[in-house]
């Protein structure tokens, strides 16, 4: 008693010492500490929210996935009543995207800011996205008090918008849109760290988002990439008929054929100059067309303009491209030839005997106008200079030789980008095994091929104990290279080619194992376990004791019918795994045995 009193006397003497010298008081000092120490409880408990987020948007590779996943856990880790995605337009106009929106039960039957609604801001479009270019966060904690206008207060009424804060989503140095976090029963205060931790989620999908077009860039090369290699494949077989067959006959249908088939046109026709014309008549000696448009065949053309106009431009290598004959600035009586034939749209390269204009090589398009690719372009022009060669016999071996060369160029860059795309697309980037959307695919073949057969499928679930608290105690690098070791040891586990070991999200793995019964399925489950434990990693627990690193595993096996799903098996062991954890952790449980 005497000592309590003594303190509060010390502390009442220290505060009116304080006062006196104008200095802070012990107890604003104490209350100042307090406020500090909850401060950084709050950072660190955003911290690992944002790690959690962050963590699922990188588990996959497709936008629909990342966004749904980011805008669902921000809604609840900032406990608000709708999170939505705002899209840029190129005028800057925009709309919210309903895929991306996410609401809380209550909200989500309302009039939604998704169903992809387009809501121009005319002070956007104005200054080209306005503070958010630079950047910018924009706060209202009721719309009510912050002087909107009239037009803009029904909007959001509309909307039962109460208050709201939007954070800017870059992609690259690109604005691409808004990350809104709207409250709609009442004002609400917004937090400086909310208004942070909104802003590093909109980071991240900025992020998300330029990932997604990487990916897309490198299928769409893939895509053309095939294509190119389906016209030099044509262009390789063309090359090969010309040097095994002397009969202009067959390569011109030949030719005419595989063009025809390579570009999808309406027509592939040849042309032949009179050789005493100078260049004024002729008439079309071979022709592949579809069965909607007319032959062009042994019809007699002649155009007084064309030995004047045209001749020398195609001596000298020229191709004609026309998307649209009526937009091109033709003379009448050329347009009236075209019209003869149905031609909207045409390419047309020469073809020459040693240094004479022999004739045309023709690619019409006649149910409409087209625009020409590069790509196809250059493959006329290819073909264009390999009928030349047939032309002009002598100089055959030296260019066969070159496009082989060039075919067997693309097919190997080919086999390197698709093998290239494959490994991106199937791999998980941290443990280099496979990835959730490669699982999924693999286990949707297995079940429905394991239907048919009345065979059994099983799956192995696993994650890694108390997972967060290595990472709280070692650090994400650390928690990475934990990750890494576990998927190695249950990889060097698997010995059939067949068995397949996935990531499937965070800490935690699984493994599809076709054609195995449960007791093969336990049996392997074991060595799994006993592998990881092998490591011995060093993991300190709360009470600073040393432990190693464990894992807790879920069994379950089924044969797939018609009447269940791949979902069912992957709920079933996703329970047993569960009930490991219940029962202590670093065991496992089998679904039969529940």
């Amino acid at each position: 008693m005497l000592y309590k009193n003594l303190n509060i006397i010390t502390k009442v003497s220290a505060n009116l010492l304080c006062k006196l010298l104008g200095q802070p008081s012990v107890s604003n000092l104490e209350s100042q500490l307090h406020d500090k120490h909850v401060q950084i409880q709050q950072i660190e408990e955003q911290e690992k929210a944002l790690y959690r987020v962050i963590s699922k948007i990188r588990a996959s590779l497709e936008l629909e996935t990342i966004f749904r996943t980011a805008t669902k856990e921000t809604c609840k880790l900032l406990r608000v009543e709708r999170i939505a995605v705002y899209r840029f337009y190129e005028n800057w106009g925009g709309e919210f995207v309903s895929d991306f929106e996410f609401a809380e039960t209550g909200w989500d039957d309302v009039d939604t800011l998704g169903k992809n609604t387009v809501w121009n801001d005319s002070y956007l479009q104005e200054h080209q996205g306005g503070r958010y270019r630079n950047n910018e966060t924009l706060v209202a904690s009721d719309v009510y008090t912050i002087g909107l206008s009239q037009c803009h207060l029904e909007i959001l009424e509309q909307f039962h918008i109460r208050a709201y804060a939007t954070a800017p989503i870059f992609v690259g140095k690109k604005l691409w849109g808004v990350l809104a976090a709207y409250q709609h029963s009442q004002p609400h205060e917004w937090k400086k760290l909310e208004i942070q931790f909104l802003s590093q989620i909109a980071t991240q999908l900025g992020f998300a988002v330029k990932q997604a077009e990487f990916l897309a860039q490198a299928e769409q090369k893939a895509a053309e990439l095939y294509k190119a290699n389906q016209q030099q494949n044509i262009l390789f077989n063309l090359v090969a008929e010309i040097r095994e067959s002397l009969n202009l006959d067959t390569l011109f249908k030949t030719t005419a054929r595989e063009i025809r088939k390579a570009l999808r046109s309406d027509r592939v026709s040849i042309f032949r100059f009179d050789p005493e014309s100078n260049y004024t008549s002729g008439e079309f000696v071979c022709e592949n067309v579809l069965p909607d448009y007319d032959s062009t065949i042994a019809i007699k053309v002649k155009d007084d303009c064309f030995g004047e106009k045209y001749a020398v431009a195609y001596h000298q290598g020229r191709i004609q491209v026309l998307s649209d004959v009526y937009q091109a600035g033709l003379k009448d009586c050329h347009l009236q030839l075209l019209e003869q034939f149905e031609i909207k749209a045409q390419i047309v390269a020469p073809l020459m005997k040693g240094k004479t204009l022999w004739g045309l090589l023709c690619v019409h398009q006649c149910r409409c106008p087209r625009k020409w690719k590069t790509s196809e372009i250059q493959f006329i022009r290819q073909l264009g200079a390999q009928f030349n060669v047939a032309l002009e016999h002598s100089e055959l071996l030296e260019q066969s030789r070159s496009q082989a060369n060039q075919l067997a160029q693309a097919n190997h860059a080919l086999e390197v980008a698709n093998s290239q795309l494959e490994k991106i697309s199937k791999l998980d980037a941290l443990t280099q095994i496979a990835n959730r959307h490669c699982f999924d695919k693999f286990l949707e073949q297995e079940w429905n091929r394991l239907r048919l057969t009345g065979n059994y499928l099983s799956l192995v679930i696993f994650d890694i104990d108390y997972f967060k608290d290595y990472n709280d105690s070692y650090g994400h690098l650390a928690g990475d290279e934990c990750l890494i070791q576990v998927a190695r040891a249950a990889q060097a586990v698997l010995k059939r080619p067949t068995d397949l070991l996935a990531r499937y999200g965070g800490e935690e793995f699984i493994v599809i194992l076709p054609n195995t019964s449960e007791s093969g399925a336990i049996k392997l489950t074991r060595l799994i376990q006993n592998s990881i434990q092998e490591l011995k990693i060093p993991h300190k627990k709360k009470k600073n004791f040393q432990y190693f690193v464990t894992v807790s595993l879920g069994v379950a096996t089924q044969k797939p019918t018609a009447k269940s799903s791949p979902q069912d098996l992957i709920n079933t062991a996703d329970k047993a795994l569960y009930k490991a954890k219940e029962q202590g952790r670093n065991r496992w449980v089998c679904a039969a045995k529940l």
